[in-house]
């Protein structure tokens, strides 16, 4: 009987703690949002991401980004590619450029796939023009590593707020339109305008294509993935 009791209370507290989180990281801002998520999974990934770096043969494709990505099944999609999924929930431009050493350096890749972005709108105190000057950081420090690498740089997919509102937003379709503008004129990489074939009538997230507004669908997954396979 006890054991039913716990069960009913962590059922009842785990979404109050995500909620918390979430409106005390926007609410605070960049530093003390890593300090949630380092709380919350952000150094258990990397140090799972330090074991795996051993593990694998290097020189395969990096797909890299929050939790879009971390939920990818790359490994499926691409059948015969060496691939590593290096997405962490909850993460931002920030975040990615605190990793890139253990994410992209130490796999030593000929090709990085980037989605990173959406988090930004949400949880860190910014704006499109610093999210845009992160990403050109990131792509800049991954080159200095490795010139010849290809980096394709995945459009911000668009979200749906008539879904579930509490998930999406405060992101919008206006701001992540402005950035995807943006991110196009980054030199050295392959912009992939994926979000054009993401979209409604209405131009929010396609309903086959998204769980909630924000998050991919299998059927999204499997459009996303056909198209990859194009650039490779």
């Amino acid at each position: 009987m006890f054991e039913y009791i716990l069960i009913g209370i962590l059922l009842i507290a785990l979404p109050i703690t995500n909620l918390i989180m979430y409106r005390y990281a926007k609410k605070e801002g960049a530093k003390s949002f890593f300090e949630l998520i380092a709380k919350f999974g952000y150094d258990n990934k990397i140090k799972s991401f330090k074991v795996l770096n051993q593990m694998v043969p290097k020189g395969g494709i990096v797909f890299l980004g929050d939790s879009i990505t971390q939920d990818y099944n790359v490994y499926e999609h691409f059948p015969g590619r060496l691939v590593y999924n290096r997405g962490i929930g909850g993460d931002t431009t920030s975040g990615v450029l605190k990793r890139l050493d253990v994410s992209v350096d130490n796999l030593k890749p000929s090709v990085v796939i980037l989605l990173i972005g959406t988090n930004d709108f949400a949880l860190l105190k910014t704006n499109t023009q610093e999210i845009f000057e992160r990403y050109q950081e990131i792509v800049s420090k991954i080159k200095q590593n490795n010139p010849e690498i290809k980096i394709i740089v995945q459009s911000i997919y668009p979200v749906n707020e008539t879904l579930d509102p509490m998930t999406v937003l405060p992101r919008n379709n206006l701001e992540i339109d402005k950035l995807n503008q943006m991110l196009q004129t980054i030199e050295g990489v392959i912009f992939f305008d994926i979000q054009k074939m993401l979209k409604d009538d209405n131009g929010r997230f396609h309903r086959d294509y998204t769980l909630e507004g924000l998050h991919v669908s299998p059927k999204g997954y499997e459009l996303i993935s056909k198209e990859i396979e194009k650039l490779l």
